[in-house]
């Protein structure tokens, strides 16, 4: 039997890396989304492109190219989303990114990919990822609503309060296991049982 792909859950870090997304619609604006979350430095490529990204291009959160892709172009970039109509074109980009060792995700296309973008919940610096390797997006879309609801909006001011009080018991109490306990009895917590954390 073949050996199962297992995959390595991540957290990039975008800021000052290149990203490239090329294709203009609806999809791309989904995950251009996701992208200026994190990176700062984004360009994307596609003739025409929906009045949102229109937006962000006039606001100078990314550089848009009204073009077609040309050959090569992606060999520029740190990461590659290629989301365009184009089956051909979208294979064609990853084949370049493969061969120069750069990170691209050919959307809806699992065997030409080398990362899947999962389903997020986010509150505040809390991110809470989940993945099907590509399998069930609708299941990881159905796991995220739950978990929305289980981590709601109050979770964002908890996240930064605890980590207010990370740095203030690590001044006071440098490489103490005291200080590692007391921080897993405050992350046991739930955020409507602590006052005054905002």
């Amino acid at each position: 039997r073949p050996r199962r792909v297992v995959l390595y859950p991540v957290f990039l870090k975008l800021e000052s890396r290149r990203v490239l997304v090329v294709g203009g619609g609806r999809v791309a604006e989904e995950k251009l989304d996701a992208v200026l979350r994190s990176a700062t430095d984004v360009t994307l490529i596609a003739p025409v492109v929906s009045a949102r990204i229109e937006e962000w291009a006039r606001q100078g959160l990314i550089r848009h190219q009204a073009e077609e892709y040309q050959e090569g172009v992606a060999l520029d970039y740190f990461l590659v989303i290629t989301c365009t109509d184009c089956e051909a074109v979208n294979r064609q980009i990853f084949r370049e990114c493969r061969r120069a060792g750069i990170l691209c995700n050919a959307v809806d296309d699992p065997s030409y990919c080398d990362f899947y973008a999962s389903a997020v919940v986010r509150r505040g610096d809390l991110q809470i990822a989940i993945s099907t390797g590509g399998s069930s997006p609708a299941l990881a879309q159905r796991i995220r609503k739950r978990l929305e609801r289980e981590y709601g909006p109050e979770y964002e001011p908890w996240i930064d309060w605890l980590g207010r009080m990370r740095t203030v018991l690590r001044q006071a109490l440098p490489r103490s296991r005291r200080t590692t306990e007391l921080l897993h009895v405050l992350a046991a917590c739930r955020p409507q049982n602590v006052l005054d954390y905002a």
